[in-house]
């Protein structure tokens, strides 16, 4: 996808900057993931990780999650990676022993039809809510600060897929899925048959990135985030495995590579804004009928958190000039330089975060980072552990879904799980 393209669809669309953009990018970043998938799959078969270390735990479920550092051929070069492994368990079905193996068969059909037509559209979803009041008249926006009135609130969990464009497998052109079927994520027996790639946008909901400046047991800040980023699923990510083997009788999934946002935000890592990363999730079917989840995310390891630089002395340069019309320069310049020069190997100058671990290391002779842990390989285990519990939720989630529908292969499933109409 190297070749800039012109986009055919029926209604004739035109794309956007930012789209074109997306498109064309996505070819670079769809390698980049399928290298990390291909280093992944050795590494964790010969245990070549450069670390590894458990991540999180689960008190009477049989789950498991580790992560890992590591380093990944990428791009003729080497990058520092991170990621995660989660284990988890989803299913079994109710049936007497000497019933198990159809149990298990029937299992197998269901999970295979719910995995690859069904789990995309259904993977968000809504959390209890208050019945609203309802009232003849309004609360005044003036009076809303005081009133006990229950009003209309939606709080979504989970992460919602919807899909935007594809390449037709037959012509090769790149086509827009129409908005009203966004939701309806195409059958990934598809992918690879009737189509080369689909491009898919995904959003996390109840994100929250926690801050702990003073400890564990310390006030800590809550800061929710809007979560987004463009994915592109490909045949390579698809698995359908009927015959199984080594005591599973089936494997269903899917996955896909993260493509960064042509836009900067604040942060400079996490949906959106990985240089190169891919995302697996396979459903296997064991010979008891017990369905597992086995989850692979691996990322480049980040070398910038936020895109806010922190340097408060530089900034008062900056001021000074600023205010002055750039009349000081020739009296700030020398400062500025020498300043630059000796906060050099203190100050990041993209990133206030990393600044600060940077700071804390100098001002305590290293001691922040050997005793208190205050150091970059404990703030990415962090990531990893908030991405582990972010997926962990939208499995948990999707299992109410999955035990509502008693036949996933029914032609007369309800619109919200056939279309991924939000109810």
């Amino acid at each position: 996808m190297t070749d800039r393209m012109i986009l055919e669809t029926e209604a004739g669309s035109i794309l956007s900057d930012a789209e074109r953009s997306i498109i064309e990018s996505a070819g670079a970043f769809q390698s980049k993931g399928l290298a990390l998938k291909r280093w992944w799959a050795e590494a964790d078969v010969k245990n070549t990780y450069t670390q590894r270390f458990d991540t999180m735990r689960t008190y009477r479920r049989f789950d498991h999650s580790y992560g890992f550092f590591g380093e990944a051929p990428v791009d003729n070069g080497t990058m520092p990676v991170m990621g995660v492994v989660d284990e988890v368990f989803f299913d079994r079905p109710k049936s007497a022993s000497e019933g198990q193996s159809a149990g298990a068969l029937a299992m197998k059909e269901q999970i295979r039809e719910f995995v690859l037509r069904y789990f995309l559209r259904i993977s968000d979803y809504r959390q209890p809510e208050r019945i609203a009041d309802s009232a003849a008249t309004p609360v005044p926006a003036y009076l809303k600060l005081l009133s006990w009135r229950t009003e209309p609130e939606i709080h979504r969990s989970g992460m919602e897929f919807s899909q935007h464009f594809y390449k037709a497998k037959s012509t090769g052109r790149i086509g827009r899925f129409p908005n009203e079927s966004s939701n309806a994520v195409v059958d990934l027996r598809e992918v690879g048959a009737k189509y080369e790639w689909v491009l898919m946008h995904l959003r996390i909901y109840d994100f929250v990135l926690s801050l702990k400046p003073f400890g564990l047991d310390g006030p800590q800040f809550m800061l929710p985030l809007k979560e987004e980023s463009y994915l592109l699923m490909s045949p390579e990510y698809i698995t359908i495995n009927d015959k199984g083997g080594n005591g599973v009788i089936g494997e269903y999934g899917f996955g896909y590579s993260f493509i960064k946002n042509p836009e900067r935000g604040p942060f400079a890592y996490g949906p959106g804004e990985f240089e190169a990363a891919f995302q697996t999730i396979n459903f296997s079917v064991l010979e008891s009928g017990e369905t597992r989840v086995r989850m692979v995310f691996v990322s480049n390891r980040p070398d910038k958190i936020v895109n806010v630089p922190l340097d408060p002395i530089a900034w008062g340069f900056d001021i000074a000039d600023r205010a002055s019309f750039g009349w000081t320069s020739a009296v700030i310049n020398p400062i500025k330089k020498a300043w630059e020069a000796v906060s050099k190997p203190i100050v990041d100058d993209r990133d206030p975060v990393l600044t600060t671990v940077r700071l804390a290391n100098l001002l305590t002779l290293g001691q922040a980072g050997k005793q208190l842990d205050i150091t970059p390989d404990q703030l990415n285990k962090g990531f990893l552990v908030r991405h582990t519990l972010q997926h962990y939720g939208t499995v948990q989630g999707s299992l109410r879904t999955w035990r509502q529908i008693p036949d996933w292969r029914a032609k007369d499933l309800p619109d919200w799980v056939a279309n991924g109409a939000s109810a």
